[in-house]
């Protein structure tokens, strides 16, 4: 919109965006046109040969034979024009088939650079790929009949002068629009649904993936204010809750009620949202159109229940005790106790406040469980994990994560067992610990990661990964003679898990975030865990071989390591969430260096769509040769974080055997699933089950209990760090 021209050099002041149109068509509102020219300085911006980006000077190229004008009345201006960058050699149209890339000279800095591909009419023989100043933006978008446009927004930093964009490894990329900002502003990286989506589901809940280059976002400036879900029908504002992930890198817009069939939406987000420090986001909007609700028909209700008798307080998990009685635990340490009434209402609670006490000060437990052989009230032994309080703002110390026992009938006594647990700078902790059956002295602990994506980044303080992040810890509490065991393996440490006859060994690997774990009846441990958010790296492969990969987690049974080799890669998009059926030694695609751990996710090791790939790889890069795959996809930026298996038969036995997943960003429910099958991954998923949706702060933890098929769920508030606990009643 704004900018002034000196000698071959654009500065930018505000925002300037440019639309790729034929000549004649009319130029979108706050756009100037490019109609395929070669670039020039006189004008600052414009096409050259792909081929010759490696030269001093690229040579211009013409290609205005490559602008096109679908004037689909339905469709956004903007994204009705287009240019191929690759015009295909088989076309019998006219057009300029040399690989084109495109120049437009600015001062050296960062920028956000947003880009959008994609075609309102022809969907077929493309796979879209833009890369910003060499870095992968779009990687390998293949648009389908609903999806036909993908836009994302990049802060990247310009040294020669000029922004550069190819199209190097797609196929027929066919750029809609360019819009460039100042690069110290935060923004919206991408957004799901796509902007100009169709049939989506009237059930969604919609997010936006963040740049954020100053700090997080600030979660009071969220709100109907400052984002805007509107009806075009109707020209109203839909009743929407607005709230971000835990780690405060993306926004969720859930509306209240489901939105309606076969309508277009806007999403509007605003310079009123800002960051902590008080910079304001660049202004966002898109449309998208919702299909047909489709009623999955489900017979099971249960009743939400108020709870008068709890108090506000930050609840993480919620446990029923040998006593049958409640435990509920909070971000600050207190532990509440519960009488359970005979309709499963709650009576006034006690609160335990030994491990406070015992630290003087807080100290937040995620993980709770009581011992096996703690069977009445009389021989109360809980386990907790605990660690370092972090507030929101200063960076919380490394090496503070704990395993502590209590015990005595007001779980008086405090023990420590396991410290000097690492944890990131925020809210990647020592979580949730579990008893597998038959094994009444082995705790299985899960242990946050350090990093976005495996390599230290900014939003996680440069932290890197440790030896135990990133992992489910085996503890054999029978080989803690002498409490408590350092477990702190750099930085001074020298604890080493390979050891024959470490107490603290790794069970598995590769876990990013898993906030809960359950062992099932069918003998398998499921693991939900939380993806990354936009804006990871990955580690690559160092030559020589680090010495201690002769001692990665899989040496007893396939050697040392050799490879795969893989590239670092910086700035990923946003990784999915995904439940895991974890097995000893298996590896789940959160890199790790200190455990020779590379790959991220599957790799991508072949052209067509491999499971789970990582599209920004090249092409041939092999997973992990430990990598187990997916038991299931939750998708993008759900949370998933409580897990129980159901026992109860209530209901006829409906739910007896399936899992029960809190969903805590987008979807804020209970996502039903039912393992199966040869390897019991999950064959069926079931959502909008009555009773099980509409949480309101967002549902975290879960408890059953399994005499009735009550459930209890613990919630949490971004927005005010205080919650609750709702009584969920099966109906018959």
């Amino acid at each position: 919109m704004i900018y002034k021209i000196k000698p071959k050099i654009l500065v930018l002041a505000i925002v300037q965006g440019i639309a790729f149109q034929p000549n004649n068509a009319p130029v979108p509102s706050g756009y100037i046109k490019d109609i395929g020219q070669g670039y020039n300085d006189t004008r600052g911006f414009g096409w050259v040969r792909e081929d010759s980006l490696g030269n001093s000077t690229p040579t211009p190229l013409d290609i205005q034979l490559n602008t096109r004008d679908r004037n689909q009345s339905s469709i956004d201006r903007r994204l009705n024009r287009l240019i191929h960058l690759q015009y295909p050699l088989s076309s019998a149209e006219p057009g300029v088939k040399i690989p084109a890339a495109w120049e437009y000279a600015l001062s050296n800095g960062s920028y956000n650079v947003t880009v959008s591909v994609g075609d309102a009419s022809n969907t077929v023989n493309s796979k879209h790929q833009l890369n910003i100043e060499g870095m992968a933006a779009i990687s390998g978008f293949v648009p389908t009949a609903t999806k036909k446009f993908a836009a994302i927004t990049r802060i990247v930093n310009v040294a020669d002068g000029k922004l550069t964009i190819d199209a190097k490894g797609g196929k027929n990329t066919k750029l809609n629009y360019i819009a460039i900002a100042p690069g110290n502003r935060p923004s919206i990286r991408t957004t799901n649904p796509n902007d100009g989506q169709t049939n989506v589901s009237p059930d969604i809940s919609i997010t936006a993936d963040l740049n954020l280059p100053n700090s997080g976002i600030a979660v009071n400036t969220i709100s109907a204010s400052t984002i805007k879900l509107i009806d075009s029908t109707t020209n109203t504002q839909v009743n929407a809750n607005y709230n971000t992930s835990g780690g405060g890198d993306v926004i969720v817009v859930s509306p209240i009620n489901r939105l309606k069939n076969n309508t277009k939406y806007l999403l509007q987000i605003t310079d009123g949202v800002q960051d902590s420090n008080g910079a304001a986001f660049l202004p966002y909007s898109i449309s998208f159109t919702t299909g047909t609700f489709v009623d999955t028909g489900s017979n099971i209700t249960f009743e939400q229940i108020s709870l008068a008798n709890v108090p506000l307080k930050p609840y993480t998990t919620v446990l029923i005790g040998p006593d049958n009685k409640l435990y509920a635990a909070t971000l600050l340490g207190e532990i509440l106790r519960f009488p359970i009434n005979a309709d499963g209402t709650l009576g006034t609670p006690q609160t335990i406040s030994s491990l406070q006490t015992a630290n003087g000060g807080n100290r937040t437990i995620v993980g709770m469980h009581f011992d096996p052989s703690s069977t009445n009230a009389s021989n109360l032994i809980l386990w907790v994990t605990n660690n370092y309080y972090w507030n929101g703002t200063v960076d919380a110390p490394e090496w503070t994560g704990k395993i502590t026992r209590l015990s005595g009938t007001n779980l008086e006594t405090v023990k420590d067992y396991v410290v000097d647990l690492p944890r990131s700078s925020r809210d990647h902790l020592t979580n949730s610990i579990e008893f597998k059956p038959n094994e009444p002295n082995v705790l299985y602990v899960l242990q946050g990661s350090n990093s976005s994506t495996g390599a230290p980044n900014t939003a996680w303080s440069n932290r890197p990964e440790q030896l135990l992040t990133a992992a489910v810890l085996r503890v054999d509490l029978s080989k803690i003679t002498l409490p408590p065991l350092s477990v702190k393996t750099e930085d001074g440490g020298t604890y080493n898990p390979s050891k024959t006859g470490a107490p603290v060994t790794i069970f598995a690997s590769g876990i990013r975030n898993a906030y809960d774990l359950v062992w099932h009846t069918n003998g398998q441990l499921y693991v939900p865990t939380n993806g990354s958010a936009a804006g990871g790296n990955t580690p690559n492969t160092p030559i020589p071989l680090p010495l201690a990969c002769q001692n990665r987690i899989d040496k007893a049974t396939n050697g040392a390591y050799t490879s795969p080799s893989v590239l670092a890669l910086r700035s990923l998009g946003t990784q999915r969430d995904f439940l895991f059926r974890v097995v000893r030694n298996g590896y789940y695609g959160h890199p790790n260096p200190k455990r020779c751990e590379w790959v991220l996710s599957g790799g991508n090791p072949t052209t067509g769509t491999d499971p789970v790939q990582i599209s920004e790889y090249p092409v041939g890069t092999l997973p992990d040769r430990n990598w187990k795959g997916i038991a299931f996809d939750f998708g993008e930026h759900f949370s998933p974080n409580g897990i129980i298996e159901y026992r109860s038969n209530v209901l006829g036995g409906q739910l007896q055997g399936k899992l029960l997943v809190t969903r805590f960003s987008s979807g804020k429910d209970i996502i039903v699933l039912t393992p199966g099958g040869a390897k019991l991954d999950i064959i069926n998923s079931q959502t909008g089950i009555s009773g099980f949706t509409g949480f309101n702060p967002s549902p975290l933890d879960l408890v059953e209990n399994p005499t009735n098929g009550n459930l209890y769920v613990a919630q949490l508030s971004q927005e005010t760090s205080m919650g609750k606990i709702t009584l969920l009643r099966p109906l018959n």
